[in-house]
């Protein structure tokens, strides 16, 4: 069988430059032709590309680098909304490509974010359009849904989110006390949750959906650090014994779910999807306006076919590759598991490896890795450290990390006790966000409640909150 009949590859060009810029772009013979993996974005900026274009547009550096370190094939695709990007409506690439990754999602219509996952938050608060309305949120939402309410003028009501003292992090979202709250206050706007949480707490997002569709009250799901976890439920994988339909809210009854790729899926840095899953709440237009209202009107076309990319990607594979790094997960954990005086927290998202030792800290335990080790976490507190297992991980990397634990493990001798902070208040709101945040401008503050967001990041939920008692 000749090489034709074996891969369908991108139409080659003369240009050399082109080429190398935009690469072999194949899909292999064993997997079915399929909608998903179209490429209108990779085919417009080919097609423009091919034409050699004078460039009398912006950027400025006209895809020429102007140091020694980016390369130049960076600069060559980095443009903007040139001819053939400019179409109005259903034609346009970005548009067609977005409908194409709703599809392999199953959902209404997937929105990119060159914002990353922020804005996709921003705008779904924007999109609820209740001014002065009380929406629900979750303890551990997100500096950013903080930031929605501030701009959107709703009134936040907490939902207590379980708090894991031992940890010092936050556990899943309870049904029964998201119920009773929505007893107790009539007319919620919305509701906005994290699932999973930064260390990969699955809350059961359909039970969830339920509770608040019975009061007609639309769900809005952060699922930023959980695009992976739909894919591990395509493949029937159980992630540390819990059922995959709680994993992720793409196919379920989450009316907006807000993904940052680049943290779970090998986008680049600064992209995210927003999913729209149905029309019961939104519009496609309800959430097209709020984005426009908050982002760029120059989006990064880097980033958006770094998205177009990775869906592909994903479409072809079904992201088989998966299944090396869940080998590779549950062997570091086996064999870390063996290490004296170590406890690894049982999250369900094989992927985060959140782990304390108790003579030390997990901040001067992730000084020594990085120090002595050359190996950066993802995040540490007073309590533990926060690894994250990624594309690149393999036998020789786990291999690293424990031989260094095991250094360094030995060489504490005296406890550790953590300092106990406990959770995030909840104290009642003494001002509406928006108003608090606004008085804050020209120091002219008000000593009774706060005019700042303290929001540490990560993981980015708000310690302190505009209108919330000092």
């Amino acid at each position: 069988m000749n090489n034709e009949n074996k891969n369908r590859h991108c139409e080659e060009d003369s240009d050399e430059a082109i080429s190398k810029t935009l690469g072999d772009c194949r899909v292999s013979a064993n997997a079915p032709p399929r909608n998903d993996s179209e490429i209108p974005i990779y085919n417009t900026l080919k097609d423009y590309l091919s034409k050699t274009p004078v460039r009398m547009h912006v950027p400025f550096h006209n895809g020429i680098p102007n140091n020694g370190i980016l390369p130049k094939e960076l600069y060559n695709i980095d443009i903007s909304e040139v001819s053939g990007y400019d179409i109005e409506g259903e034609d346009n690439p970005i548009f067609q490509s977005e409908k194409i990754t709703a599809d392999f999602f199953g959902v209404k219509h997937s929105f990119y974010l060159t914002g990353g996952a922020s804005i996709g938050l921003l705008a779904s608060l924007i999109a609820l359009n209740k001014y002065g309305k009380k929406v629900i949120l979750a303890r551990n939402v997100h500096k950013s849904v903080i930031n929605g309410v501030i701009l959107s003028g709703l009134e936040p009501v907490w939902l207590e989110v379980d708090f894991l003292d031992n940890w010092g992090i936050f556990s899943k979202v309870n049904s029964d006390k998201l119920e009773q709250l929505i007893l107790n206050e009539p007319e919620v706007a919305g509701c906005v949750i994290v699932s999973p949480t930064y260390e990969g707490v699955i809350s059961d997002i359909k039970s969830i959906s339920e509770i608040c569709h019975k009061k007609n009250i639309p769900l809005i799901v952060d699922e930023a650090h959980g695009a992976h976890l739909w894919f591990l439920r395509e493949r029937k994988h159980e992630v540390r014994g819990t059922k995959q339909e709680k994993t992720s809210t793409g196919k379920l009854s989450a009316d907006l779910t807000i993904q940052s790729w680049h943290k779970s899926l090998g986008s680049l840095t600064q992209s995210g999807v927003l999913h729209l899953a149905n029309e019961r709440f939104f519009s496609y237009n309800d959430i097209k306006r709020s984005l426009d209202l908050v982002s760029s009107t120059s989006p990064s076309f880097l980033l958006l076919l770094s998205l177009e990319l990775t869906r592909k990607h994903f479409s072809e594979t079904n992201g088989l590759f998966l299944n090396q790094l869940l080998t590779l997960s549950e062997s570091l954990k086996s064999e870390m598991k063996e290490i004296q005086d170590i406890e690894i927290f049982n999250s369900e998202d094989p992927f985060k490896l959140y782990i304390k030792l108790k003579n030390i800290s997990g901040i001067d335990l992730g000084f020594e890795l990085y120090k002595n080790h050359s190996i950066e976490i993802e995040s540490a507190n007073d309590i533990g450290l926060l690894m994250l297992i990624g594309r690149g991980f393999n036998n020789e990397l786990k291999n690293k990390i424990i031989n260094a634990i095991k250094e360094i493990a030995p060489c504490k001798g005296t406890p550790w006790h953590a300092p106990t902070k406990g959770k995030p208040h909840t104290n009642k709101f003494k001002s509406n966000p928006r108003n608090a945040f606004l008085n804050g401008f020209q120091n002219k503050t008000n000593c009774e409640y706060e005019s700042e967001i303290v929001a540490p990041c990560p993981p980015g939920y708000a310690m302190n909150v505009p209108g919330m008692p000092t």
